[in-house]
Formats: C-alpha cells, structure tokens, sequence
C-alpha cells in the first residue's frame, strides 16, 4: 500500500502557499492547469497521429505484430515504468490520492512512493529509451510494411505511396515535438532531474528553496 503523501510535500500542491507574492511566479509551470495538458497533447499530435495511422495501415495490410507489441510497450511504459523512473520524482507527483493531475501523463494511477531525489542513471538511461522506441518503432514498422507490400505487390503503388507519406510525417512529427518539448515544456517544468529539462539553474534553486523536503533529497 502507497503512503499517503502531505499536500504540503512540495508548494505545488499547498493550497495556502503564498502564489501571488512568489518571486519566480510566472517562471515555471509548478501548479496543474488543465491548458498546459492539452498543449502537450498538440505538440505531439502530429507524431501521434501519423504513426498511429502507419501502425493501423500496416496491421490491416501486413500484420498485426507491430500494433501490438507497440500497444503491449504503452501499456508497460506508461502505466508501470515511466511512472516510476520519471514520474515519481516529479512535485506533481507528491498530491495525495491514486491518480496523478500533471501537464502530461494526467490520470495514471500512481502504484510507486513519491521520491523527491534526483532520478540515478538508470532511471534516465530507462526512460530515454522508452522515449526513443515511441518515435522510431513507428517508422520502422512503417518501413517494414512498405517493403512487404513492395515484394508482394509492387504494382499496388498507392498504398505504397500513403505509407511513405507517413513515414516523413512521423520522422517529422518526433523531431517537431522534441524541439516543442525543448522550447516549451521542459523550460518551465518542475521535474528538474528529467534530462530533457532546461530550466535554468536560478529558477531550479529558487523553487528548491520553497519546498524544503525536495531540497535536502537534492543537498
């Protein structure tokens, strides 16, 4: 059974925290607002989209194998390993109750401890990877079911034709949403020790100076 975590763990979370007088308010994304979320959303839909319909096409046309190891990896991802070596060292993270409010992976249940420390090299190295499978995976399957139908069928050049398209728009679907996480997420967000945050270093030790417990599992 998870502990119940205090609301005042971090201030993200502190109902009675003093926002308004904050000397970084406005710098960081450190309260839940529901149009951060979806602006994540749109940053990754043309990636997500155009590999979902990649995976669709090819699991109609050729096999169903690579939807569903990429279905079996998100559900694993997501909702066991990603919560854990990434999620869990977030202050999104440290709100009471099961389910965690953030500006990314909203609504998964929380089965880990909240853990204020820095992420170790394994976490990181872990989530990378998770990270790289979503944006390649896609693509390669996508190359997979063109050759297949090529060797089967070439003269079905239009099926062809729409497989290739997706192939450039989901290699430029994750490239686009990388440099839009880098611009505008990972900028302001909260969970420092992720290695795609870019928050500067003043602002990182402003905000670990208003939540106490998370700076000394950081000191």
């Amino acid at each position: 059974m998870i502990k119940t975590q205090e609301t005042k763990i971090t201030c993200t979370w502190d109902e009675e925290a003093d926002c308004m007088n904050c000397t970084i308010k406005g710098e960081l994304d450190c309260k839940w607002n529901r149009s951060l979320l979806i602006r994540f959303y749109k940053g990754g839909s043309l990636a997500m989209i155009s590999g979902g319909m990649g995976l669709l096409l090819v699991g109609l046309l050729v096999s169903w194998l690579p939807i569903i190891i990429y279905a079996v990896f998100w559900i694993f991802f997501f909702g066991f390993f990603e919560i854990r070596v990434l999620c869990s060292h977030c202050p999104y993270y440290a709100e009471e109750g099961r389910t965690l409010h953030c500006l990314a992976n909203h609504g998964t249940i929380k089965l880990w401890n909240y853990h204020p420390e820095p992420m170790k090299i394994w976490e990181i190295l872990g989530f990378l990877g998770g990270a790289l499978f979503f944006v390649v995976f896609p693509v390669i399957a996508e190359l997979w079911g063109v050759y297949q139908l090529w060797i089967a069928a070439p003269e079905i050049n239009l099926i062809i034709l729409v497989l290739g398209v997706l192939i450039v728009l989901s290699t430029l679907g994750g490239g686009l949403f990388f440099v839009f996480l880098r611009k505008n997420i990972c900028s302001t967000c909260v969970n420092f020790s992720c290695p795609l945050n870019s928050v500067p270093k003043h602002l990182v030790d402003a905000y670990l100076k208003k939540n106490l417990i998370m700076r000394e599992a950081w000191l």
